[in-house]
């Protein structure tokens, strides 16, 4: 394994010529030096062009793709836990807050491409909201312990009663 690593970044250089002097060697390495120059400026330009996962980010910035956007809504306050889902599926997206009379919900904004990935991070994060809403509180737990502890008290003794053996 680590001579496969080795072997990978092993450069070859070729030179052809009858006699190597210090000005071929230095020819060769220049002309090595401009070539690694221009792979390292092409992948500058392929991550310019193609930008990487940005996760959370505004409508506008959202739209600039001309990609159709698509929404669901969340009525959940918490929403920062969808949060961690969408970054977990590196979702693009985008939250605004609606106000409304009687509560407040989320509007979650997504590329229509991201559909699919969409729905199954939703769910997860339905699945962790329901585990985390069905748990008891803590104060929920002590109030049981302490029912249960004053029922164990009330329990009477058993008291043995020993026959006098003769």
């Amino acid at each position: 394994m680590m001579q496969e690593d080795i072997n990978q970044r092993t450069v070859t250089l070729l030179v052809n010529t009858g006699k190597m002097t210090g000005k071929v060697f230095l020819q060769a390495i220049q002309k090595y030096l401009v070539i690694q120059r221009q792979i390292h400026q092409e992948k500058e330009r392929e991550k310019i062009t193609n930008p990487a996962y940005r996760g959370r980010m505004s409508i506008k910035a959202l739209m600039k793709d001309r990609g159709g956007l698509s929404n669901i809504e969340i009525h959940d306050e918490h929403i920062q836990y969808f949060e961690r889902v969408a970054r977990k599926y590196r979702i693009e997206y985008a939250i605004k807050k609606e106000v409304g009379e009687n509560n407040t919900h989320y509007l979650v904004f997504f590329r229509g491409k991201d559909t699919d990935i969409l729905q199954v991070a939703f769910n997860e994060f339905v699945k962790k909201r329901l585990k985390v809403q069905e748990r008891l509180s803590i104060r929920e737990k002590l109030q049981a312990l302490k029912t249960k502890h004053k029922q164990l008290q009330k329990l009477p003794e058993k008291v043995q009663k020993r026959e006098i053996a003769r």
